[in-house]
């Protein structure tokens, strides 16, 4: 790819890493255009002090929010769109956590309609040669998802790899690593080179042996009471929400405090009442772990499968006789979500309800399989060598040793999940083949929130980050 590449980008929360990514696209391959979409005015104001412009820079609130505030929404233009960009817009509005609350059907849809026309425009003024975001998150990002699509124009999308310090990099649907499939089709054919099988065996064996949680997870795990942490960024927040509070990604100081307050108490409440089962030793078992909500891990990629209750429920009516269903708390999840759930779920047949401190990595060892809607614990299943089932889309779906529970209906889930407990013999050299096209089609870095992991801003993590993006995209470093 030339060196006139313009590139349009999504920010998320992550304009201040972007920045600098933007940097070196410019000074090491030559990109000379760049425009991009952000959340609020502090997002904003902080792009417009640097020295790269930024043209277009759609301001949500100030270009979304604000006109479409007490429109009609025209159903005539969603539908053409729904129609030119082959996605339900109900499914992408769906996949939004932010925007729904205290809004009523038409003022969605008018917002919605407004995010289609602000980004069409922004496209058709900038003509962009690609975009570039981590992957689709909500309803702002789907659509720019949808159009870019709809245009031909590549989206470029950088995100974890599931192994330590690595990148994945695609362009294809949400979640879908089409260079990893493509690799994956091409190992198949060939065989693993002895390279490739060492550096695969490497990894499962490290792993199998010392088993990592996924990157962050060991500061999402912590619910403290407050330390000098969390002091300083409750002010950085607060300073950002007073100058921009319709930012829908921002929470007030007093709703900030208010949460974590909640959390607390529900965490003490959830133990002194004693709502976790232990594990029973000798007991036959299906591991479910619940997933962290809200996110794009079941808003985006799972949307059919958001009460997670009922798909609970649902498994336990699928399993052989013999067999119960053991469910697992998210260890980010202590204290968010209401005791009823538990409750609810321990009154639920063939079920245990395991708290967040359990050792999943015994869990796994000892399950007869794994179930996930899209969750790390599949993938961690595999490396163990379990069978897997899952519900939604996730990478690991192209793995031949996963079985996908949501491509049948209901009533057959009884024989996904007996396939799995009573048929699946593990296939180590399918396991190695997955593992390889990952690693060659990962590039070194880390993506993450840097309000939350500032090392994702070392100068060496900003370079493999734009390194990754214009590896996939092609572009040509210059001399």
């Amino acid at each position: 790819m030339t060196s006139d590449s313009r590139i349009y980008t999504f920010f998320s929360v992550h304009e201040r890493l972007f920045l600098p990514v933007h940097r070196v696209l410019r000074d090491r391959y030559g990109v000379g255009s760049f425009a991009g979409t952000v959340w609020g005015h502090d997002q904003a104001s902080f792009l417009e002090r640097s020295e790269i412009d930024y043209d277009p820079l759609v301001v949500f609130t100030r270009d979304v929010l604000g006109p479409s505030a007490g429109r009609v929404p025209d159903i005539d233009f969603l539908r053409d769109r729904e129609e030119r960009y082959g996605v339900p817009i109900h499914r992408m509005i769906w996949s939004e956590r932010h925007l729904l609350q205290g809004r009523g059907y038409e003022e969605v849809l008018a917002l919605t309609e407004r995010v289609f026309r602000v980004v069409e425009d922004a496209f058709e003024r900038f003509a962009p040669t690609f975009l570039f975001s981590e992957d689709v998150g909500g309803l702002t990002s789907y659509i720019h998802y949808a159009v870019a699509r709809g245009r031909g124009i590549p989206f470029w999308r950088i995100g974890s790899a599931r192994m330590k310090g690595l990148l994945s990099v695609y362009d294809a649907g949400p979640q879908e690593w089409n260079f990893t499939k493509d690799k994956l089709a091409e190992i198949r054919e060939r065989g693993l080179s002895s390279e490739e099988r060492e550096a695969a065996e490497a990894f499962v064996k490290g792993f199998r042996e010392r088993p990592e949680r996924p990157t962050g997870m060991q500061t999402r795990d912590r619910l403290p009471v407050a330390d000098m942490g969390d002091v300083e960024r409750l002010a950085q927040f607060s300073q950002r929400y007073r100058n921009d509070p319709q930012n829908p990604t921002l929470t007030s100081p007093m709703s900030a405090l208010r949460q974590r307050a909640v959390r607390l108490a529900r965490n003490q409440a959830s133990k002194s009442l004693d709502y976790f089962d232990r594990p029973v030793p000798g007991e036959k078992y299906v591991l479910y772990p619940i997933h962290l909500q809200p996110e794009a891990s079941t808003l985006v990629q799972a949307p059919y499968y958001l009460d997670q209750a009922a798909l609970i429920a649902d498994i336990s009516k699928s399993l052989p006789v013999g067999y119960q269903l053991y469910v697992k708390e998210h260890v980010s999840n202590r204290g968010r979500r209401p005791l009823a759930f538990y409750k609810k779920l321990r009154e639920t047949f063939a079920i245990r309800v395991l708290g967040p401190d359990e050792d999943t990595w015994t869990l796994i060892r000892d399950a007869a399989a794994v179930t996930v809607i899209t969750g790390t614990v599949g993938w961690e299943g595999l490396l163990f060598g379990k069978p897997v089932v899952t519900f939604g889309n996730v990478f690991y779906n192209d793995c031949a040793l996963t079985q996908q529970a949501g491509l049948v209906p209901k009533d057959q889930w009884y024989g996904v999940f007996r396939r799995a407990i009573f048929e699946h013999q593990h296939d180590e050299e399918r396991l190695l083949e997955f593992v390889a096209a990952i690693q060659a089609t990962s590039r070194p870095g880390f993506l993450k929130n840097p309000n939350t992991f500032p090392a994702v801003m070392e100068p060496k993590n900003v370079e493999h980050v734009a390194d990754a993006l214009a590896w996939g995209a092609g572009l040509a470093r210059l001399n």
